[in-house]
């Protein structure tokens, strides 16, 4: 058996009935593939065409060309970026389909208003959700590995002040956010400091707007890139929405119960975050297969449209090249040192669905060579080729 004695569950169907079935409702960590699950619940409560507003703000309109003070407000757009990470994410194998939220067009906003100096300089303000950059419960290699940036409503950049390498995170997200924005100001001749994080008063005035991609867009980029940070902040932005906090431990409640209310079988769900990157996630195949075929019903492609292919952009670009597969199998992908999974689909003469998840100690090696094992086998049932 392609998956040996670990602990494990799969599920094969052809659109129709289940060809496979073992232990598909047996709770399992499900690593990255439960990105599924947090974009089903934003898709169904935020729509597909939400987007992200993150504003300028300042104690009043500029007089002169000066302002005294200005307030970068953060939404929780997990694309803000300046345009020299942007190009460094399009040279990136992984990510140069990403798309990205461009900070400079609030830079150029200001500009155009006649803004020459800021006095006080900028502040990072984000305030919209918890303040924990990381879980507690999350594997303190998570952190040191730079797995996923610092969660916050203003991040810029990913949360990284380097990229190249092992990367550098932010020790304040937000306050590096406000930096940034200062930076560019001074690129276009604007007299501009950074200053630490800070709330912006609710007597202040917004001067500039900058929306995100729809939310389509940004959960195509989440599942194809398994953008931890991503479903991270869209799981504090559901909390939100439903008048909490912004916190991960009331969006996580916010997805469960979301997914039960779509008719998923949720039984034995169980999830501690959004990304997957906690051992404590349980979920099962059966539902991740079911949470893949909402992406039929009106509203909810992104989830069929954000499953990496094999040999393009996304976290199979270097799988399966040279082979039949390659632009054809279609997956969420998902792995921990603990944990592999994927969820997808096989087109073929007997086009398949399936979910498979993994548990134990899995080297990436040891997780690679099963999915090659378990594509392979169906594959040759489909007859993809």
């Amino acid at each position: 058996m392609v998956l040996g004695g670990l602990p494990s569950c799969l599920v094969v169907d052809d659109g129709h009935t289940e060809v496979v079935a073992r232990d598909p409702a047996t709770p399992l960590a499900p690593a990255s593939t439960q990105k599924l699950l947090v974009a089903a619940a934003a898709l169904a409560e935020l729509g597909p065409a939400f987007r992200f507003d993150t504003v300028v703000e300042a104690p009043a309109p500029p007089r002169g060309g000066t302002v005294d003070t200005l307030w970068l407000v953060g939404s929780g757009d997990p694309l803000l970026a300046t345009s020299d990470y942007g190009a460094w994410l399009g040279r990136q194998p992984r990510t140069l389909a990403v798309p990205t939220t461009p900070l400079g067009v609030l830079a150029d906003e200001l500009a155009e208003q006649g803004i020459r100096t800021v006095q006080d300089g900028v502040h990072g303000d984000d305030s919209r959700y918890d303040r924990l950059r990381y879980l507690p419960t999350w594997n303190p290699g998570i952190r040191d590995e730079n797995d996923v940036g610092p969660l916050g409503a203003l991040t810029v950049n990913g949360g990284f002040v380097q990229w190249e390498g092992n990367g550098v995170v932010a020790p304040d997200p937000a306050a590096y956010a406000g930096s940034e924005l200062a930076r560019v100001l001074q690129d276009r001749g604007i007299q501009a400091g950074a200053r630490d994080d800070q709330t912006a008063p609710a007597t202040a005035v917004v001067l500039a707007h900058l929306v995100s991609p729809p939310l389509a867009d940004i959960v195509t980029e989440m599942l194809q890139t398994s953008d931890n940070l991503t479903a991270e902040l869209l799981t504090r932005e559901l909390d939100r929405q439903m008048g909490g906090t912004g916190s991960t431990a009331g969006g996580t409640a916010v997805v469960m119960a979301t997914a039960a209310r779509l008719g998923l079988p949720v039984g034995g769900l169980q999830l501690v975050d959004g990304s997957g990157l906690d051992g404590g996630d349980r979920a099962t195949c059966r539902l991740l297969l079911a949470t893949l075929g909402l992406g039929a019903r009106p509203g909810f492609d992104a989830l069929a449209r954000g499953l990496a292919v094999a040999g393009r952009p996304g976290t199979l670009v270097h799988r399966w090249v040279g082979t039949p597969l390659a632009g054809k199998l279609a997956a969420k992908t998902g792995w921990t040192s603990t944990a592999a999974g994927m969820v997808g689909v096989l087109p073929g003469a007997h086009s398949l669905r399936f979910a498979f998840l993994a548990n134990g100690a899995l080297p990436w090696a040891t997780a690679q060579g099963i999915e090659d094992r378990l594509v392979g086998a169906l594959a040759a049932y489909a007859g993809t080729g």
